[in-house]
């Protein structure tokens, strides 16, 4: 017989077997199920769950391991949602599935419930990477109509308990979550999200451990359910879903041993931050030697500090290509990386760090998680809530933050991946700090159009286009990643009724400078009706359609950083034309001017004159005050959609 510790064997087995009875099984698909034809609580879903769970315990049969039995039963009410029918369960190292279970539901000719099994040899084994299986398996005969239900059940040799998402991107009926933990594990348990919970039930079971030497032991079991859940509805200019999509978390906080030694997984930040040099930063930040032969003299001999660091940088942005990698965590090597030029965001920005420390410039590393990743939990530190590392710089009590892995990138401008409200300095010297990393530099498009309309009624001149900050570093990665036809290609296609005749651009490379582009242009705006001429003059970056759909918004609108829009046209018309009407002006605004758009149109003789300009002025938006922005939003397509018209005289 296999020898099991102590601890394991004297388990009071009842309770694990009145755990594992809590386990959903299979078979419950019903009739008026299979029925079903829409959702009434959101007549647009293409899809509901129906019932899920998750039950996590001990599982004596399988070496004491954590086991969780996972049960799903869906109401597929779409074709669009036939993905739903293919499962993939991926599982890290050590970890295994077993007792897969599969059915689908549906309805005969004469109206009686139809099943029909998952066979095991459709059940497939992928490797999608070294640390990673995947079991994957399609529920067979799918139709719209049907439904489909699967069990199985993993068994995981590792501390930690997975996030239990009751929300998803389809509605839910039903979602429980059920679980028995030893009471020497100590977890911090977290609710995200903006749905509450409708059962929250917890206990302790005496005499569910006996440890020899110290006596009974404790069992923490935990109930979790939400019902009549609303779909999770991504929308522009959004964090990560991650942050807002109603969740159960389990952070292991402290490990206690039959010994009564203890572990501690969630510490303060004073002693995470301890933790970082060799967890996080796989003791890549003690390099400044290895950095110091390899700058450049020139470099290390400049007294003035600012030129000095962008030198640095520059010459470690230029030196490597990202390999889109943010963190490689345990495999980073500064060395390896920079012999080959090719690295992971950790080991440019690392590289980064060693080499102003090398050249004596004031910096720390500056850790944080990245606009597509779930913020930070700040109450503890759970390292591995971050993906990413920067640079913080101060000079002369200025501070900046640097990231070398986007050659487009100014000194002083991180990525829009990296604009998030908090990160974490790591002063290994003193104590480490929150910060918020927004952007320092200013964001604007001015578009600036002198046209004349002939007497053929064609419409010819030019436009300039004038761009900074993100708008800048966006177009400039255009410009460098197409030849100039390509690009020209591309801009009409966004922009159809222009036809560029000549094109220039200036300050291509001087990234501290704005990008501006002039455009010899045709346009093809001009509609006759009758005597008449109508004319959009809206033609060049016009908004379509308003990035704000929802009925209404649950969680913030985040642009990342602020932003102004300018449009300026100057129209000659001929002599022998006299203007109708106008585009009528507009002004709307928010509370404190946190966004505003103008609209306003003019005549003086023959010419015409009309501007717009948009402000974004804050980054954040709440969630009262998305219906406002959603009106701003709508003004400006409306406004946008106005006419010049003109008549013969």
């Amino acid at each position: 017989m296999k020898k099991l510790p102590l601890i394991l064997l004297l388990i009071t087995f009842q309770f694990l077997q009145a755990q594992k009875e809590k386990s959903t099984q299979m078979g419950l698909a019903t009739l008026d199920e299979v029925k079903l034809t829409k959702y009434d609580k959101d007549p647009t879903a293409k899809a509901v769950v129906l019932y899920e769970h998750a039950n996590v315990y001990l599982d004596k049969e399988n070496d004491y391991k954590t086991r969780t039995d996972f049960y799903f039963r869906i109401k597929i009410l779409d074709k669009t949602a036939f993905d739903l029918a293919e499962v993939n369960i991926d599982l890290y190292k050590e970890n295994s599935v077993i007792d897969i279970k599969a059915t689908t539901y549906n309805l005969s000719d004469i109206g009686a419930k139809t099943t029909t099994s998952l066979a095991s040899q459709d059940i497939y084994t992928t490797n999608p990477s070294a640390n990673y299986t995947r079991k994957k398996f399609t529920l067979p005969n799918i139709k719209e109509g049907s439904v489909i239900e699967y069990s199985y059940s993993i068994l995981n040799p590792y501390l930690g308990i997975k996030d239990w998402y009751f929300q998803s991107d389809i509605p839910k009926i039903k979602s429980e979550f059920d679980a028995a933990i030893l009471g020497n594990y100590n977890y911090n348990i977290r609710i995200t999200g903006t749905q509450k919970l409708n059962k929250n039930n917890a206990s302790l079971k005496k005499g569910c451990i006996y440890i020899e030497g110290i006596g009974d032991g404790e069992c923490s079991v935990y109930s979790f359910g939400m019902y009549d859940i609303p779909a999770f509805k991504e929308e522009n200019y959004m964090l990560s879903k991650e942050n807002y999509i109603s969740k159960l978390s389990f952070d292991l906080k402290t490990y206690t041993s039959p010994r009564g030694v203890v572990t501690k997984y969630t510490t303060s930040w004073k002693n995470a931050d301890k933790k970082l040099k060799t967890i996080f930063f796989n003791n890549q930040t003690s390099k400044k030697k290895y950095f110091r032969k390899r700058l450049p003299e020139s470099i290390l001999n400049n007294q003035d500090k600012y030129s000095k660091a962008k030198s640095i940088f520059n010459f470690i942005k230029n030196h490597y290509t990202w390999n889109k990698r943010y963190w490689n965590s345990n495999d980073e090597s500064v060395k390896d990386a920079f012999d080959d030029k090719v690295g992971s965001a950790g080991e440019i920005n690392i590289s980064l760090y060693n080499s102003l420390n090398a050249a004596d410039i004031d910096c720390n590393l500056t850790i944080l998680s990245t606009r597509n990743n779930g913020l930070p939990t700040k109450l503890y530190p759970i390292i591995f809530d971050f993906n990413y590392v920067v640079v913080q710089v101060t000079i002369d009590g200025k501070i900046f933050y640097l990231d070398a892995t986007d050659k487009f990138l100014p000194f002083g401008q991180l990525p829009e991946r990296c604009l998030v409200p908090d990160a974490r300095v790591i002063n290994f010297k003193s104590s480490s700090n929150w910060v918020n990393l927004k952007s320092r530099i200013k964001t604007a498009k001015n578009s600036n159009a002198k046209l004349t309309l002939n007497e053929d009624g064609e419409i010819s001149g030019s436009l300039l286009v004038r761009s900074q900050g993100y708008e800048a570093i966006n177009k400039r990665k255009s410009i460098s990643n197409s030849d100039e036809d390509s690009y020209l290609e591309s801009f009409e296609n966004s922009n159809l009724n222009i036809e560029v005749d000549d094109y220039n651009v200036k300050f291509e490379n001087e990234l501290e400078k704005p990008l501006i582009e002039n455009y010899d242009v045709s346009l093809d705006i001009a509609e006759e009706l009758q005597n008449k001429i109508r004319i959009n003059p809206f033609f060049y970056d016009k908004l379509e359609t308003n990035p704000f759909q929802l009925k209404e918004r649950n969680y913030e609108v985040d642009f990342g950083y602020t932003r102004k829009v300018n449009f300026y046209i100057k129209l000659t018309i001929p002599e022998n034309y006299k203007v109708i009407s106008l585009p009528e002006n507009v002004a709307i605004a928010l509370p404190n001017k946190d966004a505003s758009f103008i609209l306003n149109a003019s005549q003086k003789e023959n010419t015409i004159t009309i501007y717009t300009r948009l402000s974004i002025n804050k980054e954040v938006f709440r969630p009262n005050e998305y219906n406002s922005l959603k009106q701003l939003f709508n003004a400006i397509i409306q406004g946008q959609k106005s006419y010049i018209v003109l008549e013969a005289k």
